[in-house]
């Protein structure tokens, strides 16, 4: 297995926002690495909405270049409360917001990385109510 090469916070405390994309992070394809293998740390209080995780192979990706992630909870390297959904996300609702930290892992040659902080479908989808809670940071290992 190797080691970690890099630990970069992609995403800090979401504040207020609604919905938010963290910055597109250079993968381990960009850099001629084949293992393909990444962690990302997820920090929630009391989160509600969305998260998902989404990639690229496109050495310059254009928005219709990302695809969403589905992360199995059987396969070992899931570490949380909630199942990861197979249309690409983890959820939590009102009556179980997302606290704490929860680790995601997942293999792939992508040339980028980048999450997204999803929360179209809560009320009107783009109005902040501070019950919705934040991510507080998201931090990816590769």
């Amino acid at each position: 297995m190797t080691a970690c090469r890099r630990s970069v916070t992609i995403l800090s405390s979401t504040g207020d926002q609604m919905n938010a994309y963290s910055e597109a992070v250079k993968s381990d394809s960009y850099y001629g690495y084949t293992d393909g293998f990444h962690t990302i740390q997820v920090t929630y209080n009391n989160y509600v909405g969305r998260f998902r995780i989404q990639a690229t192979l496109a050495l310059e990706p254009e928005e219709s270049d990302w695809f969403d992630l589905v992360i199995d909870p059987n396969s070992g390297l899931y570490v949380g409360s909630n199942p990861w959904n197979p249309a690409g996300y983890v959820q939590f609702n009102s009556f179980a917001p997302g606290n704490g930290s929860q680790g995601y892992s997942f293999t792939g040659n992508f040339t980028f990385v980048r999450v997204f902080m999803d929360r179209r479908h809560v009320a009107d989808g783009e109005t902040y109510n501070f019950s919705y809670g934040e991510i507080t940071r998201v931090i990816l290992s590769s």
